[in-house]
């Protein structure tokens, strides 16, 4: 592929390591609250990178270029993706929306490895130790210095005012959003509120009785942003190697989920400012279920940024809003995805299993899920769906929907080795796997462990048997385990339950 994964990047930075000046190495070094010369040090980096258009920052690498052993003293768990979330907050402004991945190197040490998008219609600031602001731009070394020269003021404006070019299309395509959005929900309104009067007037001896969830309209939906993700990963231009051939694959063997946000009577509520409540969602994911990325996720660069769309789909336009496509991505990470939000409040994610890039990597010879991939992929799923819901009044119901292809012969493996120990050694038996749910407003708000044993038994069930009884194996204390492990490797997750948070 065009694309490198995060291991042939890392090899590329490496051995360029003084030839570019969009990467920047740190040998392990504190980034907590109370270095506060080490944030510094680290928001100054981050700033001039996206100063200079975006770039890398390595933990675990001296400035030769060198990589290091394994920290004692700075476990990944340091560098987790709340924990430079914070760091950035407080100080650079504007706010820029980094990825945090963790990349398993060739020598078996894993890496903290933040990828910075460019800076936006302004150029990003950092504060200092004294909690000054100031600008700072890449220069020759490489380093990174206060901005002084006419030349570096010139190069990073001209950027500036193409974002702004970008983003004035953008504000456009969202007023005309919201305009067709408020002239939907009103039309919606009159003429329900005219079908009910007739009702009344014609037939006010019969039981009244509420329509169901419009599974048609959500299948409808979710198709159109799977069959797109597929497009999307056919286009990609493949070469011979066995992660082409793993990526080719992604066409048949993925998973899409979605959510509907439905009023008591079961309708669709009108989202009237998406791209607000889909900013707001992305910022408290960093701090729920964040894996280095994450669901919906807004990147704050304009040229990847979420674009309104209008799609055709079953003879209908639907408006709607667009996360970053396949083609978007600069490197892969061992999984793609792509989401939509519909303007009738239908969100849809589909993206590839991570554990066909780990079985690759790992030379398992046979397929497989784990039961830790699919807790991930749920509860990124649910945690969304809850934070929106919060956000969203109306909501009154969620209905939940996922579809497993490419699963024939997969067994599921247990743990973080991805594969080599297994809950049960049954198959699935078929290709594709697919669940419905319908949660109330207050069962998901207040009950969040047990409608995400909910929304996983079923798919766990693929697997059940006398050796695997899924509702028994998805207790507090097993996903608890499973949360402590992954914020070992650095991952971001907090389950939307408070008696959960505290035996966690």
């Amino acid at each position: 592929m065009a694309v490198l994964t995060d291991v042939q990047q890392m090899e590329v930075d490496l051995r360029h390591r003084s030839e570019t000046l969009n990467v920047e190495f740190k040998a392990w070094m504190d980034i907590s609250k109370s270095n506060k010369e080490g944030q510094a040090k680290i928001a100054r980096h981050i700033a001039a990178i996206a100063n200079h258009g975006g770039g890398r920052v390595y933990f675990g690498v001296d400035n030769d270029g060198n990589p290091e052993a394994r920290s004692e003293a700075f476990p990944l768990e340091h560098f987790r993706s709340d924990a430079i979330h914070n760091l950035l907050k407080t100080r650079l402004e504007p706010t820029l929306q980094c990825e945090v991945r963790f990349t398993e190197f060739t020598n078996g040490v894993t890496y903290p490895v933040v990828h910075i998008p460019s800076h936006g219609t302004t150029p990003i600031g950092a504060k200092d130790e004294s909690s000054f602001m100031h600008i700072y731009v890449r220069s020759v070394g490489p380093e990174s210095v206060k901005i002084s020269r006419y030349q570096q003021w010139d190069t990073i404006l001209k950027r500036c005012m193409r974002f702004r070019d970008v983003e004035a299309v953008q504000t456009r395509e969202e007023d005309e959003l919201t305009r067709t959005q408020a002239m939907t929900k009103a039309i919606t309104k009159s003429v329900t509120a005219s079908v009910l009067k007739i009702l009344v007037e014609n037939m006010s001896a019969a039981p009244a009785t509420g329509p169901g969830v419009d599974w048609t309209t959500i299948d409808a939906l979710t198709e159109s942003a799977r069959w797109e993700f597929i497009a999307q990963i056919n286009a990609l231009d493949f070469g011979t190697t066995e992660t082409d051939q793993q990526v080719r694959e992604i066409a048949g063997k993925h998973v899409v989920s979605s959510y509907a946000l439905l009023d008591s009577a079961n309708n669709f509520l009108t989202l009237e400012r998406p791209h607000k409540l889909l900013k707001t969602a992305s910022e408290e994911m960093n701090y729920v279920a964040s894996f280095g990325w994450h669901d919906f996720i807004v990147l704050t660069n304009s040229d990847v940024s979420p674009r309104t769309r209008l799609w055709n789909i079953d003879g209908k336009d639907v408006t709607g809003v667009e996360g970053i496509r396949v083609d978007g991505r600069s490197v892969y990470f061992g999984e793609y995805d792509y989401w939509r939000a519909y303007g009738n409040s239908v969100f849809v994610t589909t993206k590839s299993y991570r554990e066909d890039y780990h079985r690759l990597k790992g030379r398992v010879d046979h397929p497989f899920l784990t039961s830790v991939n699919i807790f991930i992929r749920m509860h990124s799923l649910l945690a969304h769906a809850a934070i929106t819901t919060a956000n969203a009044p109306d909501a009154e119901k969620i209905a939940l929907f996922t579809d497993h292809r490419g699963m024939k012969d997969r067994i599921l493996g247990r743990g973080m080795d991805y594969g080599m120990r297994v809950h049960t050694r049954l198959k699935a038996v078929e290709d594709r796997y697919f669940t419905r749910l319908v949660v109330g407003r207050a069962e998901l708000l207040e009950d969040y462990f047990g409608t995400l044993k909910r929304l996983c038994v079923p798919i766990l069930e693929v697997w059940g048997g006398s050796n695997f009884d899924p509702e028994e194996w998805f207790t507090r204390e097993n996903v608890g385990q499973i949360i402590s492990e992954l914020r070992k490797e650095g991952s971001t997750v907090r389950l939307l339950d408070k008696e959960l948070q505290q035996s966690a």
